[in-house]
């Protein structure tokens, strides 16, 4: 019994002992460069990052360390395994962010190119001229554990098809055997079989996660080699995370390498990525039914997810539209979510309390999803954690979100947790663009804790069907005169501007309290069922509304239709469309009118709409923003204001003059004239009692009056 019990244990640690990902991780990762972003992520500035980071990110993806060129290089064309100086940095730099984040629990996974290699290229005679090489891959000496080992080359471990053959067709010595995988035509496709490749990249991943540090890889190209060598080098190295970058879409395509590779390395999800590109991109929920890898109960755990990476924001495949609403299922669904650094960038408020939630609530790469249907209008997701579950709504079905927390909702998404989840560390505030939340905070004083109903013009109840959510938290706040102290009944909401509704739960509420958009207080009276006269807004009295300075450049323009608008980081080329009961009142079909850049409000771009002389037929009821026609960034519809002054949520002012009107300036054009002189006379006949040109004030228009305006322009001309 002793000997079988021995044999048992031995069998444990051998697959303990084999590289898998991890099971039951509940980490997100961040893609933490994209193309061409040499200066942004640098390893210094990656390191600065590190105290807001890890709040969020539990492993980041970094690209290629070593020395590539002499020039800009984004890792994909090595040169040298084992000198790690790169575009991003120094050494002593690589190893001070690698070892930053590591004290705060963070793995930092380096893009590891075992596909090809870049020789170095050096001059050398072939038939009688002097050319580069192409096969003379550089010789090293790395020191790993204080052993030196020697790290060599020769041709026999190119492969002898390399870019279809033609490499040997022009002389090069390649003896290597045929590719396992795809041909790469960048540079030589090494030859996995051969045992001194082999040996080379055991060493190199030793040297990565020994000597630097790493804690895994990102595998580049792994269609190029056969998937039992990615099993080999992992099952030798050991890596705590391997995710290859297998580009296809097919589910069980990947699924067929996942399982090549011995289940020693995750995949990232591109047949997720193409679902979420028809389903996100081209508003067809129904294409949610098919969830890719990360749909697979029994592969979830080695799926990666993601919205875009570097390679597909730069082509054809990049997500243009929902792009918050996409990120937020991701963060939903089982499989380990990896953040696209554009992304994080843009949405950092929203993403990171949805990350908070998803890891309150305990959702991991292997949870279930207990809830996957499609409604009229959208898709329903419901993923059960180890400590509560998320429920995920996309499009603008009509779901009942009963027992569930708003955390983040915008166009097209709403992301809740359920009510037994407490999420602690969310951030207020707004990601400043149409799609991104904008929460605040609720206060009602009354004897009793009371519901709270809401809804947004986009069709989302951030506290559930009616009667809403029970405010069960109560805080004191003081008045900001200092002379009364209430006690109040407190509520945190994810979005806004929002419409709320107090009720008991048993038929008594208030009104319709619509339009909120910032912290507020009011008191509500149960015992009243007169729901016009039961509440009073009473936030004057403990909130000072921030003060609305309009910039410089938002000026009236008397007479006219027109309009202002604030744009973000979506809107560069914004267009006005505006319209009334009975028209459509731009001068262009639609998208409408380009508006007219006139100067800055802060960091952001201010932009004019001039319809031009104001009628009774062309002023508009009703307006909106887009980014030159965009249906991804699109503002509601907004009632127009004249001279009104908007951002994507809507009117922030409106335009006044700060500069006090001369008296004498009657017709309004700027200058005292012979036209302010005739407009006096005009009045003096028609109105002898008109106080507003009364200028010598003597309580009629006269004589007296036309000679101060007289005066006024002798002194102009």
């Amino acid at each position: 019994m002793k000997k079988i019990l021995t044999i048992f244990a031995l069998l444990l640690i051998v697959q303990g002992a084999r590289s898998q990902w991890p099971a039951n991780y509940d980490g997100v990762m961040l893609q933490g460069f994209y193309w061409n972003s040499f200066e942004e992520t640098q390893w210094t500035n990656l390191t600065e990052s590190a105290d807001s980071l890890s709040e969020y990110f539990d492993a980041i993806w970094v690209p290629n360390s070593a020395w590539c060129t002499d020039g800009q290089s984004m890792g994909y064309d090595p040169v040298y395994w084992f000198r790690h100086k790169s575009t991003f940095g120094q050494l002593r730099d690589l190893k001070a962010m690698i070892n930053t984040y590591k004290e705060k629990g963070v793995s930092i996974i380096e893009d590891v190119v075992l596909n090809h290699k870049k020789p170095q290229g050096k001059k050398v005679t072939k038939d009688g001229q002097q050319v580069a090489s192409w096969i003379d891959f550089v010789n090293e000496t790395p020191k790993i554990g204080g052993t030196t080992y020697q790290v060599t080359w020769s041709g026999a471990d190119i492969c002898k098809n390399d870019d279809g053959g033609y490499t040997k067709d022009q002389g090069w010595e390649v003896t290597g055997a045929n590719d396992t995988g795809d041909d790469f035509s960048g540079y030589r496709d090494l030859d996995h079989t051969s045992a001194n490749v082999q040996n080379n990249v055991k060493l190199y991943l030793r040297y990565l996660l020994e000597e630097l540090g790493y804690d895994g890889f990102r595998l580049d190209m792994v269609k190029g080699y056969s998937g039992q060598y990615t099993k080999l080098y992992n099952e030798a190295a050991k890596p705590k995370f391997c995710v290859g970058e297998y580009w296809d879409g097919n589910a069980q395509t990947l699924v067929n390498w996942i399982n090549s590779t011995g289940k020693t390395s995750a995949a990232f999800d591109f047949s997720l990525k193409y679902v979420i590109r028809d389903a996100f991109g081209g508003g067809d929920w129904s294409a949610l039914s098919n969830k890719g890898l990360a749909g697979n109960p029994d592969y979830s755990r080695y799926a990666v997810t993601f919205i875009d990476n570097h390679d597909t924001y730069e082509n054809q495949d990049r997500l243009t539209n929902n792009v918050l609403a996409a990120n937020a299922l991701i963060l939903a669904m089982p499989g380990t979510p990896c953040i696209f650094m554009k992304h994080w960038q843009r949405y950092p408020i929203s993403i990171g309390n949805m990350i908070k939630a998803r890891k309150a609530a305990g959702v991991t790469n292997q949870s279930s999803m207990t809830e996957q249907q499609a409604l009229s209008g959208g898709y329903v997701i419901k993923t059960k954690g180890s400590k509560g579950t998320v429920l995920y709504i996309c499009g603008t079905p009509n779901y009942n979100t009963s027992g569930f927390t708003c955390i983040a909702a915008g166009t097209n998404f709403s992301y809740y947790v359920s009510d037994n989840v407490t999420v602690t560390g969310l951030r207020e505030g707004s990601d400043d663009d149409d799609e991104g939340q904008k929460s605040i905070t609720i206060y009602v004083e009354s004897t009793s804790a009371p519901y709270l109903y809401s809804w947004t013009a986009s069709g989302v109840n951030p506290t559930g069907a009616w009667p809403g959510k029970k405010m069960t938290e109560k805080v004191e706040m003081t008045s900001l005169d200092e002379t009364t102290t209430k006690t109040f009944w407190k509520y945190r909401l994810a979005v806004s501007p929002v419409n709320i509704i107090f009720n008991n739960g048993n038929g008594v509420q208030t009104a319709d309290i619509t339009g909120v958009s910032h912290n507020s207080f009011y008191t509500f009276n149960a015992s009243n069922s007169n729901k016009q006269t039961n509440w009073q807004d009473i936030t004057s009295q403990f909130y000072s509304i921030p003060e609305v300075v309009l910039p410089d450049c938002v000026k009236p323009i008397d007479g006219h239709i027109y309009c202002y608008f604030k744009g973000n980081k979506d809107y560069d080329t914004p267009y006005v469309w505006a319209w009334n009961s009975s028209k459509d009142v731009c001068k262009n079909a639609w998208p409408g009118d380009a508006m007219t850049k006139v100067g800055l409000d802060g960091k952001y771009a201010v932009w004019r709409w001039d319809l031009g002389t104001a009628t009774s037929s062309n002023t508009p009821t009703g307006i909106l923003f887009t980014n030159n026609g965009s249906d991804s960034y699109k503002t509601p519809d907004f009632t127009f204001t004249n001279g009104g002054y908007y951002d994507v949520y809507g009117l922030i002012g409106v335009a006044t003059s700060n500069v006090e009107k001369d008296p004498c300036d009657v017709n309004g054009d700027g200058t005292v004239n012979a036209l302010d002189i005739q407009a006096v006379i005009a009045i003096a006949v028609a109105d002898t009692n008109n106080p507003k040109y009364d200028l010598n004030d003597d309580g009629l228009v006269n004589a007296l009056d036309i000679q101060l305006v007289i005066n006024a322009a002798s002194k102009v001309a």
